[in-house]
């Protein structure tokens, strides 16, 4: 029979985090403003691809709907605004990035800078509100809990 404890904090172990009141108003505002632009960049690529299946000759439903599907997957936890979601949205915001480069090297129209644009700012914001919210949320669960003597 095995027994199984819990590891004992040696001295070469880093001190727990604690995240003082300032700097939780910091992560705070940070985490506001990271998701405002995570939000409108996620609806300006949703916008942007429905306007160019729509107004364009060689615009077409399916097409749309391969676009467009991937990010709406993504509704449920933005709204629910779990950290995990946001990394998520990460790792799918590059497969647009990777896709629009060659493109917009090739023919280089607005609506490609556009797109590049709006990937690059969704994948930082949602990149930076992933770990800010990992990080406020870490302070609401210990903002009332003591500190821990090792």
């Amino acid at each position: 029979m095995t027994d199984i404890r819990e590891p004992q904090a040696s001295s070469s172990d880093p001190p727990p985090l604690v995240i003082s009141l300032e700097q939780a108003q910091v992560i705070y505002r940070k985490l506001q403003i990271g998701r405002w632009i995570a939000w409108l960049s996620y609806a300006g690529l949703l916008v942007l691809f429905t306007l160019l299946n729509l107004l364009r000759d060689t615009g077409s439903v399916k097409f749309w709907l391969v676009q467009v599907i991937p990010l709406l997957i993504f509704i449920p936890g933005l709204i629910r605004n779990t950290h995990r979601t946001y990394s998520w949205l990460c790792f799918v915001v590059l497969i647009y990035f990777v896709a629009i480069i060659p493109i917009l090297m090739g023919r280089g129209w607005w609506s490609d800078w556009f797109i590049t644009l709006l990937t690059t700012s969704l994948f930082l914001s949602a990149m930076m509100t992933s770990r800010w919210l990992q990080y406020w949320n870490y302070y609401l669960a210990t903002k009332d809990k003591p500190p821990v003597n090792t």
